[in-house]
């Protein structure tokens, strides 16, 4: 499978970590599935799985990667098994399960305020992938850090983590950077470096996506 576009920095850095050709994957907030395409492109051999909570874009996926080695889940990741509410936004890709807050400003033009909510199924990763995995992706606008509590069990069989994280609250009662890589890093996780940081007018860095390794698997 080609890229679709030039090879992010994330991905060149993650092959160079990655010594197995088969890699398992899990995509949480796999959206439409560029993410996933870009996995695949580098891992062709990779068993993917899928999480995505929103019904119309969990059958856009099956459909997608009907011929690839793709598992859809639909669902929302979060710290225990359950039901919740998703705000979806006309812009889907930031839909989340907390209310929008300084979102508005990193996205002035998107219209949160005609959100439909949509009852979703939320899971927790150790029921998702029960024997963990190799790279685990998190983009899930500000509950990234809940779903990792839901993988008390398999957190140290998962080899890195590739999540987004906010320095400034783009949504209501989100846990910030520092809170995330305390949380991870008292797990035996290394912050790595950062990727496709967003800066706002006035120069404050809102967001990024970080890079942790797990230091039992890659020492040094």
């Amino acid at each position: 499978m080609p890229f679709p576009q030039p090879m992010r920095e994330w991905i060149k850095d993650i092959m160079a970590v990655i010594a197995r050709p088969d890699p398992v994957i899990v995509d949480g907030g796999a959206n439409k599935g560029r993410i996933a395409e870009e996995f695949l492109a580098a891992f062709p051999k990779a068993s993917l799985i899928a999480v995505e909570p929103i019904p119309a874009l969990a059958r856009k996926l099956r459909k997608r990667f009907a011929e690839a080695n793709v598992r859809v889940i639909e669902a929302a990741l979060g710290a225990a098994p359950g039901e919740a509410v998703l705000s979806v936004p006309q812009s889907r890709t930031l839909s989340s399960l907390l209310a929008p807050a300084a979102i508005r400003e990193k996205y002035p033009d998107r219209d949160f305020e005609r959100a439909e909510t949509v009852a979703v199924a939320v899971m927790r990763l150790d029921d998702i992938a029960p024997k963990g995995a190799d790279i685990l992706k998190l983009d899930l606008q500000g509950f990234e850090l809940e779903a990792l509590k839901g993988a008390k069990h398999i957190l140290a069989r998962i080899g890195l983590i590739l999540t987004e994280t906010a320095f400034a609250p783009l949504y209501d009662n989100q846990p910030l950077f520092p809170e995330l890589e305390a949380f991870l890093t008292a797990r035996g996780f290394r912050f790595a470096r950062f990727y496709d940081a967003f800066t706002s007018e006035d120069g404050q860095t809102l967001s990024a996506d970080a890079l942790f390794l797990n230091e039992s698997i890659y020492k040094g």
